[in-house]
Order: structure tokens, then sequence, then C-alpha cells
């Protein structure tokens, strides 16, 4: 009789995660904040003209959805609310989250007893190309609402952004602080046809 194969990792068990009654952002800040300045800072791929910022948290399908950048990524965040989106995951672990434009994987991760449970999706993992906070937000904003619409819509809006930044390459070299990030074959757009095409694949396979 062959010996059974153990698996090479075991993942450790999940913890039943508290709903957030308010939102979690201040808490979500707080937690990268204090990444940066106690284990990140001065690395070098850091980007000087970014910094910590929450963006848009809101409750959809009962838990809280929204935007994280920082010096380093940039990503959407899941935290608990009590609704329909949330399952306990273990960290390091991917949760595979319905939104509008499909079944996306959020990886879960703990933090702090303040912050002890959280998913996310990365969106951009090179801030580079990011001129400052304003790009950043604007791009976060854009990845949002891009979840919350269904894969045939989603893909014709990207469809025109990319159409837009063809016909008008000034877009593509926008100035420090403005409200749009780059448009044209930078680090970001790759990041945001990853994001749509794996939503609207695993949407079609639901």
């Amino acid at each position: 009789m062959m010996p059974l194969r153990r698996p090479a990792r075991t993942p450790a068990p999940a913890r039943r995660a508290e709903a957030w009654a308010d939102s979690p952002a201040p808490a979500v800040e707080r937690w990268f904040q204090l990444l940066l300045a106690e284990r990140m800072h001065g690395l070098p791929f850091l980007n000087p003209a970014l910094s910590v910022q929450t963006i848009d948290f809101q409750r959809i399908d009962g838990d809280w959805l929204g935007g994280l950048a920082t010096p380093w990524s940039v990503q959407l965040m899941l935290l608990p609310g009590g609704g329909a989106l949330w399952v306990d995951t273990s960290p390091g672990e991917r949760s595979m989250v319905a939104l509008p434009v499909g079944r996306l994987a959020f990886i879960a991760d703990e933090g702090d007893p303040a912050l002890p449970a959280f998913q996310y999706l990365p969106l951009v993992n090179a801030t580079a190309a990011f001129a400052g906070d304003d790009a950043a937000r604007a791009f976060v904003r854009d990845a949002l609402a891009t979840a919350q619409r269904p894969p045939a819509v989603a893909v014709e809006a990207l469809t025109a952004a990319a159409c837009d930044a063809d016909l008008h390459p000034e877009h593509a070299a926008a100035p420090a602080g403005a409200a749009r990030p780059p448009a044209g074959p930078t680090a970001i757009d790759p990041g945001r046809r990853r994001f749509l095409r794996f939503g609207a694949g695993a949407a079609a396979h639901r």
C-alpha cells in the first residue's frame, strides 16, 4: 500500500473574523503606515511621490470593499462587515469573491490586534508609473468602479479608455499631481487588463 502523500504546506486554520460596524479604513491606513515606518522605510522600490492612503471604503453586499495605495503597491481591500462577500480564509490563501465583474481572487492576510484580518487583490506591484497620490487615487477609483460593473460593461469601458489613450497620447504623460494616471503602455495598464480579463473569464464560468 502506497503511503499517503502529505502536502508540502498546511495552511493555518482560518480564524473567525469579527465584522466591522463602521468603516475599517482608519485601521487599514494606520497599519500600513506602521509597515512603511518600521519595515519598508528606505527600500529602493518605494515611490517617494506616494503616501499611504485608503480610498472609498463602502459596504458592498454587507461587507467593506475599498482601495489602498502605498509607496510599494496598489490594491483593492476587503474586510468583513457581516455580509455575503467575506469568507474566513487562512492567511496566505486565496478567497474567490463574487463581484459584478466576476469572481476575483483575494489573498487573505492579517495585521495586528487592531486589524486582525483582511483580504487584498493586488492591482499594481510596481508603483513608479504613478506621478503622485492623485494619480494612484484615480486609478483605484477606476478599479473599484470596474469591479462593480458586469464584465461586458467593464471591458467596454477599458476599450474606450485604451482608444482614448491612442488618440490622445498626451494623456500618457500626465504631469505630477494630475488626477488621471498615465494611460499608455506603463505598469498600470497591464495590471488593469489582467484584472478585467480574470474577472470576465471567471464570470463566464460561474
